[in-house]
């Protein structure tokens, strides 16, 4: 079974992160209801936690010079 058309590509963890965060937060600005834009804004900002923990995992992460 070929099932090459499946393939997902990986992203960098920060990249992901900052991705949800972005279908998130449009999420939220294009709600139908209150509740609706209340809860994608949680998950808004719960992503934008999670970017901010990867990106200063990467600044802190030892430099190698070649």
């Amino acid at each position: 079974m070929d099932t090459s058309h499946n393939t997902v590509k990986k992203h960098p963890p920060a990249a992901y992160a900052l991705h949800r965060q972005m279908v998130a937060v449009q999420r939220t600005m294009s709600a139908a209801t209150v509740e609706e834009s209340v809860r994608a804004s949680r998950w808004a900002n719960a992503w934008y936690q999670v970017v901010q923990r990867k990106l200063d995992q990467i600044q802190q992460a030892p430099r190698y010079l070649h």
